[in-house]
């Protein structure tokens, strides 16, 4: 195995926090640009919340015999082919599976060399999916009192592609909830969903931090809005009436998170939904002061509206009071003027929602930073003028001849890649503008990214149809462009479009 494991990277990059950084990535495994790229944990996390978690019965029986086998020998030379087969099925479709034969047939293995396995395939490779059923295996044993190991296994938490597991396998030893909330503590993202979900309030310290720092997450705070509300005593903290700064702050994600029940269930089936609520808003009158905090509550009246729950008009009128103060207007404006943090987004929604008139704010935002801002595009290219000057800049500030690198099946860029998110924001507001940014509109048709390319095609269609003019007609240049990319166009609907264009009958 290589010198430079999984759990060295790891445990390298933690930070002075003692987490990885935001950026952090692993060297061995390269997302080309036409795969779908995931987040640590995303994989697993949404087949077990949106899917349900499938087991391979076939794949785990030949894992099961092949390190029976190996055991036997005191070698583990299937491991090559047993990282073979869980790349191919996913150890989360096998683990379970795996581990439940291990337990009714453990006399037939060597115990002390399943162990020596789980450290090795854990700690020493460099294959995410082995070290997974490592982790796994891990959990046969009780570790709860080697502290090495449980060292170990919570650097490999850090990376949240491995937290589950992690999870998981310590929640059998006797100390292992107050292992999990040390992990919790510790990630951001499906790692702290999956720590949440199966952390117990088993002390004062464990159900205060799920109040007041539970529920935020980098995926969906709703994940863990009603685990949070029950497992925290939501509904005690809001009756004690005793609330700082931290607190509240907590108690609104926690309330935010209860209204969005996209993914999970919510606010329906929490039994103290219509008090929690009444008592939020008592609260919220004097406590809430930022403007992710005023955002909430649009978004708690926005539910309202069509709610079906006791004192609905009298918690509308509560949400009115404190919406109504001009001071959040105040704010908003501030905000807007002056802003490059992630406030923007809150006092832009929060503007709009009121039918505050902001076009030239953001007009000026998108000005003073034109890719990062590139996601307000379709407020301001309502205006003409803004639509023609902000055109003008893209074509000067975007490295049009680097990004026009020529034909690929890309799903993302490779490198530039705000740069082509930007473009694909800009060609949803070009198709408006007949002959307006053609230069854009070229470099896009000499994207490798499919999306920019038929993105493109879609920007010279509706110009020909608000045109009623053939494309030849409208730019010849662009016609010429397409003429000489159209056969080797490697995405057959582009393609299509492609033709269409160029008035050729399909095939």
């Amino acid at each position: 195995m290589s010198a430079q494991s999984i759990y060295s990277v790891i445990y390298e990059g933690i930070n002075s926090e003692g987490k990885l950084p935001k950026d952090f990535t692993l060297p061995f495994k390269k997302t080309f640009p036409n795969e779908l790229k995931f987040m640590p944990g995303a994989k697993d996390g949404i087949g077990i919340f949106h899917f349900g978690a499938k087991s391979s019965e076939k794949v785990s029986k030949k894992i099961v015999k092949l390190l029976k086998s190996d055991c036997k020998k005191g070698s583990i030379s299937s491991q090559n082919e047993i990282a073979e087969l869980l790349n191919e099925c996913g150890t989360l479709a096998v683990i379970d599976p795996i581990l439940d034969s291990i337990r009714k047939e453990q006399k037939k293995f060597d115990i002390e060399n399943l162990f020596d396995y789980a450290c090795q395939f854990a700690f020493q490779s460099t294959d995410e999916e082995l070290v997974k059923l490592g982790i796994g295996l891990l959990g046969l044993f009780d570790l709860s009192n080697d502290d090495k190991i449980i060292d170990k296994l919570l650097v490999l938490a850090l990376y949240e592609e491995f937290t589950l597991y992690v999870i998981v396998a310590v929640l059998k030893y006797p100390n292992g909830n107050d292992i999990v909330f040390r992990i919790a503590q510790k990630v951001d993202g499906w790692g702290k969903i999956h720590a949440v979900e199966r952390l117990e309030p088993t002390s004062d310290e464990i159900r205060e931090w799920i109040l007041r720092k539970g529920c935020a997450n980098e995926i969906m705070d709703a994940y863990l809005g009603l685990e949070c509300g029950n497992k925290g005593n939501l509904i005690g903290a809001l009756r004690h009436g005793s609330i700082d700064d931290e607190l509240f702050e907590g108690i609104s994600v926690i309330i935010d998170a209860l209204l969005d029940e996209g993914p999970v269930e919510g606010i329906s089936v929490y039994e103290y939904a219509e008090e929690a609520l009444r008592l939020y808003l008592q609260i919220a009158s004097e406590h809430a002061v930022t403007i992710t905090q005023f955002w909430r509550i649009l978004n708690l009246q926005d539910w309202l509206i069509n709610a079906q729950i006791a004192g609905r008009d009298e918690l509308l009128k509560m949400c009115g009071n404190i919406i109504n103060k001009e001071s959040w207007r105040e704010m908003i404006l501030k905000i807007l003027n002056s802003s490059d943090d992630e406030r923007f987004f809150y006092a832009y929604d929060a503007a709009k929602r009121l039918n505050m008139d902001i076009s030239e704010l953001i007009f000026k935002a998108v000005k003073r930073n034109p890719v990062k801002r590139c996601g307000y595009l379709s407020i301001v290219y309502k205006n003409p003028e803004y639509a023609n000057e902000l055109t003008k800049i893209y074509e000067e500030i975007l490295p049009l001849d680097e990004m026009a690198t020529g034909m690929g099946d890309f799903i993302f860029a490779e490198s530039l890649t705000e740069e082509h998110l930007c473009m694909v924001f800009v060609l949803e507001e070009l198709k408006n503008y007949p002959k307006m940014g053609e230069k854009l509109v070229r470099t896009a048709l000499k994207s490798p990214v499919i999306r920019e390319r038929n993105g493109a095609c879609i920007v010279m269609k509706e110009w020909c149809r608000i045109l009623n003019q053939d494309l030849q007609t409208i730019s010849p240049d662009l016609f010429s462009t397409l003429k000489k990319i159209v056969d080797i166009e490697v995405n057959a609907d582009t393609k299509d479009n492609m033709r269409e264009l160029l008035n050729i009958t399909p095939e």
